[in-house]
């Protein structure tokens, strides 16, 4: 098990439960939600894909009622725990199973991009950006997205209709920030 800090809350990463630092989109995201706290102050969040809960975690430290999803029942545990003195509500469900007939502000997501064959196919979700480009606006006014900037063509591809807001540099490929267009960002 791995443990990182944030924000000086600690987060425990089991194996088996998407590491935000190893592979960095996570971590990157949470800053950017840092930064601009006054982005996310009062808004109803849902977070796709929480794993350790560490974005969920940015998020309600920026003042923003959150809930957070998973399909794993090993990442929702392990953001149970982490997010314990928080009022993070986790919800283990596909995508939007877990929150039907809710609506929010906006839907945040940091989602698996890794094309083609994986080490790790858990990581992997070969239709989840296209089921997310279809349902998405059925349940919040604003979509954020964590993206490879060299694969943005993707996102337009299954039907997205985002604007880059912002690119975070990582140590590998450019993370990009992509809103809809009902996504105010203060910068």
């Amino acid at each position: 098990m791995k443990r990182i800090v944030f924000a000086g809350r600690p987060y425990l990463v089991p194996i088996g439960v998407f590491d935000p630092h190893k592979h960095e989109s996570g971590l990157l995201v949470a800053e950017h939600i840092e930064a601009d706290a006054a982005d996310w102050a009062g808004q109803r969040v849902l977070e796709l894909g929480t794993g350790c809960g560490l974005i969920a975690g940015a998020l309600h430290d920026a003042g923003a009622e959150v809930v957070a999803s998973d399909i794993s029942r090993f990442a929702i545990e392990a953001a149970k725990g982490n997010l314990a003195q928080t009022s993070v509500d986790l919800r283990r469900g596909d995508l939007f199973e877990a929150v039907h007939g809710e609506k929010f502000d906006t839907v945040v997501m940091n989602p698996p991009y890794e094309i083609g064959w994986s080490l790790r196919p858990r990581y992997r979700s070969p239709d989840v950006l296209e089921r997310v480009a279809v349902e998405w606006q059925g349940v919040a006014d604003k979509l954020v997205l964590a993206f490879p900037t060299d694969s943005a063509d993707l996102l337009a591809e299954v039907g997205f209709e985002l604007h880059l807001t912002a690119t975070l540099k990582s140590s590998g490929r450019e993370l990009g920030i992509f809103s809809s267009k009902g996504f105010v960002h203060r910068k």
